[in-house]
């Protein structure tokens, strides 16, 4: 199964959508990956993710054989995600976790024009059917939140998280305890407790790339 971070789900949910919106761009640079994780636009919560951020999380998604890095056809090297193969899905599905990754849970009304961008023209019935099929297979890619306050529709969320965020019920008390608790359709983003585990998260990775570095003879690892 898929276990994604934050920065993780963000660098996944970037992938599919430039593949999906703009092909003719696809692979990403490292660079073009940074600038797509932190654009203001299509984004909950917007981050600030700096290069090493995003070249640790792609050293940890390589592993996870969910994004490959692609060679040749010039100096600068591309990455491009292997959702398909990882969880069989196909453009309908990416494009509907795709937006789960980059806006966070959402209702099918909320996601029919969202997805439209990515060529997926369906209507919020449809939109739930497949969401059906995600959360019936096993195991699961997605979930159906209860009802948080002054939301007319339930939410889905994605089930590709590691686990340092909110799940199920637990997802909608956070909506509920916080004091400014915002409409339907967006996310309540723990922030400080989000920035503690990718620090930890970083480090580790840190800590790993040095010790490959140090043993004598190991050859550099290309995915």
């Amino acid at each position: 199964m898929v276990r994604l971070d934050r920065t993780g789900q963000r660098i996944v949910g970037v992938l599919v959508e430039k593949q999906l919106t703009v092909p003719d761009t696809y692979p990403l640079t490292e660079n073009a990956l940074v600038l797509g994780c932190n654009q203001s636009n299509n984004r909950d919560p917007v981050m600030a993710l700096e290069p090493f951020q995003v070249a640790g999380a792609l050293m940890a998604l390589q592993q996870q054989d969910v994004v490959k890095r692609v060679e040749g056809g010039g100096r600068v090297a591309k990455f491009r995600h292997d959702l398909e193969a990882a969880l069989q899905l196909g453009k309908p599905e990416l494009a509907v976790l795709a937006e789960l990754l980059l806006r966070g849970p959402q209702a099918p009304g909320a996601l029919k024009p969202r997805v439209l961008r990515m060529g997926y023209h369906a209507e919020p019935e449809a939109i739930e059917q497949l969401l059906r099929g995600l959360a019936a297979r096993s195991p699961a890619l997605v979930e159906l939140l209860p009802l948080g306050p002054r939301e007319r529709d339930r939410r889905w969320r994605h089930l590709l998280g590691d686990g340092s965020e909110p799940t199920g019920a637990a997802a909608s008390a956070a909506v509920a305890a916080s004091p400014s608790a915002p409409a339907a359709g967006s996310t309540v983003a723990p922030l400080a407790a989000d920035l503690e585990v990718r620090v930890r998260t970083l480090e580790q990775r840190v800590a790993e790339l040095e010790r490959r570095l140090r043993e004598p003879g190991s050859p550099p690892r290309c995915d």
